[in-house]
C-alpha cells in the first residue's frame, strides 16, 4: 500500500500542558475495547478510579466536559501513572486522522489542535507531500471504482500542484482552482452577512464558539458587508493562505468517492479560508481561527454536510447561470 502524508506530519509531537487549549476538555471520549481490558488488570488506586470512570464505553466527563484523567496541570494521569501505550486509542491517535482509498492510505494532522495549525503554517513553501510503502492491509476495489478513485485523487493532485507551482501568480492559482478572482472576498456567497448566517446554522460545540459568532455578528453590524483591515498579527501570508487551501483539498476532496457533494467539498477550503481569514480578529487570531473553524466544522458531519450542501447549491446555480 502507498501512504501520502503532509510534510509537517512527521513534526508533530503534543505539547501538552504548553497548549493554550486541551483536548481533554469538551469531547466525548471513547475507550476502546482492548484498553477497558487493560485497564481492568490495573491494581491500586489508580486502577479502581480508571474502572469507575468509564460507563458505556466512555470517560465519565466532570462539570464542563472535563475528562475525570486530566489534572490541574492540564496533564493526562493515565500518561503520567503507566505511559503513553495505556493512552486509548482515541486519545494516542488524535489529532491525526487517516483516509484509505484502495491501496493508498492518506494521513493528515486534525486542525482543531493548534499545534498542528501552526506547523501547517510555519512552512517555508508550499505545502508538499511524503509518499512511502507501507505494510497496512488495503481495502478492496474493483476496477470501474479504482478508475473512478484515479480520476478524482488526479483532479485534486492537478489542483493541489497549481497552488504549489512557482510561475503561477497567488491570484492566478485560486482563479485555476475555484474560478475565485478576489474582488468578492465572501464568494461563493454573496456578503459578510451570508457567510455569517451559514456559520450561525451550524450546531455550536460550546461557549467559545458561540461569543467568537457574537463578536463577528457585532463586527458585521456595524462595518456592513464590507471587509476590515486585520493587525498584522492576523494576517495571512500568500504562503500561509495556500497552505491551508491546499490541505483542506488534500483531507477532503477525495471522500466524494464516498459521500458525494464534489463541488461542495472542493470549495469547503475557499469557504474556510475566507473565514478565517476575514474573521480572524473576532476569532482570536490566525492559529485560533483555524483551530476553532475546524472544531466546529470538521469535527461534527452534520455540520459539514450543511456548508458542503449550501456551498454545493450555490456553485451550481451559479455553473447553471453563466
Amino acid at each position: 500500500m502507498l501512504l501520502r502524508k503532509p510534510d509537517f506530519y512527521d513534526s508533530f509531537k503534543c505539547i501538552a500542558s504548553k497548549c493554550s487549549d486541551t483536548c481533554c476538555v469538551g469531547w466525548e471520549i471513547d475507550v476502546d475495547e482492548a484498553s477497558q481490558e487493560a485497564y481492568r488488570n490495573v491494581a491500586g488506586v489508580f486502577g479502581d478510579k480508571l474502572r469507575s470512570n468509564i460507563e458505556d464505553g466512555h470517560f465519565k466527563l466532570l462539570p464542563h466536559d472535563r475528562c475525570p484523567f486530566l489534572d490541574r496541570e492540564n496533564l493526562c494521569e493515565i500518561y503520567r501513572n503507566l505511559g503513553e501505550g495505556a493512552l486509548c486509542d482515541i486519545c494516542r491517535e488524535h489529532p491525526r486522522f487517516v483516509e484509505v482509498f484502495g491501496d493508498i492510505m492518506e494521513r493528515g494532522l486534525g486542525l482543531c489542535c493548534e499545534e498542528a495549525a501552526r506547523l501547517l503554517l510555519a512552512g517555508d513553501g508550499p505545502l508538499s507531500f511524503v509518499t512511502k510503502e507501507c505494510d497496512e492491509p488495503e481495502d478492496d476495489l474493483d476496477d470501474d471504482d479504482r478508475e473512478i478513485r484515479d480520476e478524482v485523487l488526479g483532479e485534486r493532485e492537478r489542483m493541489l500542484g497549481t497552488l504549489a507551482s512557482s510561475s503561477v501568480h497567488f491570484t492566478d492559482k485560486l482563479e485555476s482552482v475555484f474560478a475565485y478572482n478576489g474582488k468578492d472576498p465572501f464568494f461563493p456567497l454573496k456578503s459578510a452577512h451570508d457567510m455569517y448566517e451559514l456559520l450561525a446554522k451550524t450546531e455550536s460545540f460550546g461557549p467559545a464558539w458561540d461569543a467568537a459568532l457574537a463578536q463577528i455578528k457585532a463586527h458585521i453590524d456595524i462595518a456592513g458587508d464590507t471587509t476590515h483591515p486585520e493587525p498584522p498579527e492576523c494576517q495571512f501570508s500568500e504562503t500561509e493562505s495556500l497552505r491551508l487551501i491546499a490541505y483542506l483539498i488534500y483531507r477532503h476532496y477525495a471522500k466524494c468517492l464516498f459521500e458525494g457533494r464534489e463541488q461542495g467539498k472542493l470549495y469547503f477550503a475557499l469557504f474556510f479560508w475566507n473565514a478565517a481569514r476575514l474573521f480572524a480578529g473576532e476569532l482570536g487570531g490566525k492559529i485560533n481561527a483555524i483551530k476553532m473553524l475546524s472544531r466546529q466544522l470538521e469535527y461534527c458531519e452534520e455540520n459539514m454536510v450543511l456548508i458542503e450542501s449550501a456551498l454545493e447549491k450555490l456553485i451550481t446555480e451559479q455553473q447553471n447561470n453563466l
